[in-house]
């Protein structure tokens, strides 16, 4: 888990990312800490039952939309926040669990480089679930 901490929804386990580690990765750019956070969220967001783990298919137009964006424009990189949320509350459980962790990570976005260091801890995380087994 990053940095040990868990929070607890519905009697569940569930992961965080402290903000400090956010700021690191977002605002500062620090690519030892992406690493290890992103590796540590695909792990765990590939783990579990079928109806537990996280699938790519349930986060795909976000990711796809985030892809398409080749420069910072905060409006197109706000609506992701609803696009996220939908998903969560679509799906539940893990969804829910990147959601906020994502939320968080894009409100600190102010700046091109905010927002490929956003951009790459995203596409790490969707590639290190791949690489833990997820579909």
């Amino acid at each position: 888990m990053p940095n040990g901490k868990k929070f607890y929804e519905g009697g569940k386990p569930g992961i965080s990312v402290p903000q400090e580690s956010l700021q690191e990765i977002v605002v500062t750019g620090n690519a030892l800490s992406l690493n290890k956070q992103a590796n540590e969220l695909g792990q765990y967001f590939a783990q579990g039952g079928e109806r537990d783990r996280l699938s790519s298919s349930q986060i795909r137009n976000v990711l796809d939309k985030l892809q398409r964006m080749k420069s910072f424009d905060l409006t197109k990189l706000q609506l992701l926040r609803p696009l996220l949320a939908y998903a969560a509350g679509r799906h539940g459980g893990k969804v829910k669990e990147l959601q906020k962790i994502s939320d968080q990570a894009i409100q600190m976005v102010q700046n091109d480089q905010h927002f490929v260091n956003f951009k790459n801890f995203f596409e790490a995380i969707v590639a290190y679930h791949r690489y833990h087994g997820g579909k």
